[in-house]
């Protein structure tokens, strides 16, 4: 067997199929995978809903109830645009819209139509009013929702709601509850007056930076007696003059809740500091170096990394004594930290080692010693082929704790293979191309479906595989009764949690 070219890199494949989003035709015998997916109900880009480029009347062979000059009970004297609308209403019963909540529609008389779910039916209510957290889009609507009771055990307890992106810096809104209800308070909730004496400062954070490290902004208040705090500027940098004797000197200032760390720098300017920095930083210090230190009654253990689009910094790790040192570069995509301590395997998450039973197989294999990734991939090819057959690589990428678009949206650790090969003749295997991809793609204008879905009674349970994202498993669509369902994921192996 032989390899006609070099394979760039192991996620090359994965990542330019990743910007076709190809969706490529499988064999209608393929069957369901396994009874945590054959029954999955999620439609492609709809949660299981009807496809909106289908008639909803001549797909199901059903005529409408206007058309048939039927009613549903309980709609008799409705306008009948209101009536024909009705049977395209989102799914009653599931997960968006379950039973107690309310749809409307809008007729042409300008006029809402109000329908409650009952059991998994529409039933007309012009008086239905949705409580308050049922639905999904609910919860979005009234943070309250995502937080726990308030009552009298919760009294005074403050949650954080978190607004924005981390790319461009996330918000937080501040709430207590009050007397059995959640109240938006301002950041001072959060300074703890226990212990806490008159003209103490406290500093809340209440703008995280972006990406880029900009941005971020806090709020500094002053200790009045009785509970009160009272806004302040927050100091920027140390009372000590910073000048070019004292270059290189570290000094802190404290806050009730929190200590902000600075060092003389060149110019004479103070600069902020992390405390790995504060605590750790020589000068001298070398990518892989580690520190630890006590702070706060706890053993805290840093080192030095090399951060992508970054200076290179110290960073707070998780440590064992047999497995080591974990970071956020261990927990990078495409180079997971792994070890293993006694019989069991761990995985660093960034923050802690994680003990798991799905380890990439090229962790594990003893013949992987001595190869780069490339070679190793396609060491179990296939010799006895025919010209245009699909194979994975041995090269696989394992998640933990994903959530997937399968019912009741439980989570997984699985691995798959991301890399693909199609054999080329005289036994010669390479990496699967995009215009192959692309070729697979299923001409909708030849199905007998109107050209705007695949999906219909004369294409029933045909599937279709698709690509998501590099960073997981493609996944397989049937037509299952004119609706399109996920039933399959093509992972290698998988844990539900």
């Amino acid at each position: 067997m032989k390899i006609m070219s070099q394979i760039s890199g192991i996620s090359a494949i994965a990542f330019a199929a990743g910007l076709s989003f190809s969706l490529i035709a499988c064999e209608d015998s393929s069957s369901a995978s396994d009874e945590d997916s054959s029954d999955s109900g999620a439609a492609l880009g709809s949660s299981g809903s009807k496809d909106v480029n289908n008639d909803p009347s001549s797909s199901s062979g059903e005529e409408s109830p206007a058309s048939s000059g039927s009613v549903p009970a309980g709609m008799e004297g409705l306008p009948d645009d209101v009536v024909a609308f009705y049977p395209i209403l989102s799914p009653c019963g599931e997960d968006f819209h379950p039973e107690g909540s309310c749809n409307s529609i809008t007729g042409a008389d300008g006029k809402e139509y109000r329908f409650e779910c009952v059991g998994t039916k529409w039933e007309y209510n012009q008086d239905c009013e949705e409580p308050m957290c049922l639905t999904p889009a609910s919860k979005l609507q009234h943070p309250e929702c995502q937080f726990p009771e308030c009552n009298a055990d919760s009294e005074g307890l403050v949650h954080v709601r978190v607004t924005g992106s981390p790319r461009f810096g996330q918000g937080y809104v501040f709430y207590r509850c009050e007397q059995g209800k959640w109240v938006e308070r301002l950041a001072w909730v959060e300074c703890d007056t226990a212990g806490v004496t008159e003209g103490e400062l406290c500093r809340v954070q209440t703008r995280s930076p972006g990406m880029m490290g900009y941005g971020g902004s806090w709020n500094c208040y002053k200790y009045a007696g009785k509970g009160t705090w009272n806004g302040v500027d927050c100091p920027t940098e140390p009372e000590k003059e910073c000048n070019a004797e004292n270059k290189g000197a570290k000094e802190k200032v404290a806050f009730a809740n929190d200590t902000v760390f600075y060092m003389c720098s060149e110019g004479s300017k103070w600069v902020e500091l992390s405390v790995g920095e504060y605590n750790c930083s020589t000068g001298n210090e070398s990518v892989g170096d580690t520190c630890s230190f006590e702070r706060d009654g706890e053993k805290k253990y840093f080192r030095y990394d090399s951060i992508p689009e970054a200076d290179s910094r110290w960073v707070e790790a998780a440590f064992d004594p047999e497995l080591g040192f974990c970071t956020e570069n261990d927990a990078n995509y495409w180079a997971r930290a792994y070890a293993k301590k006694g019989d069991e395997y761990y995985y660093c998450s960034g923050t802690a080692w994680v003990a798991t039973n799905l380890v990439p197989r090229q962790e594990t294999d003893p013949r992987k010693e001595g190869l780069t990734d490339e070679e190793y991939d396609v060491l179990d090819l296939p010799k006895d082929a025919k010209v245009g057959d699909r194979a994975n690589g041995l090269i696989e990428y394992c998640d933990y704790g994903r959530l997937l678009d399968l019912p009741g949206a439980t989570a997984y650790d699985y691995c798959f293979s991301p890399n693909h090969y199609r054999y080329r003749g005289d036994g010669s295997w390479t990496a699967e191309t995009l215009d192959e991809l692309n070729e697979d793609e299923i001409d909708l204008d030849s199905l007998p479906c109107g050209g705007s879905t695949w999906c219909c009674a004369e294409t029933e349970g045909m599937k279709r595989r698709v690509f998501v994202s590099f960073d997981e498993p493609e996944v397989i669509y049937q037509c299952v009764s004119e609706e399109i369902k996920l039933v399959e994921y093509l992972w290698n192996r998988y844990e539900k949690k």
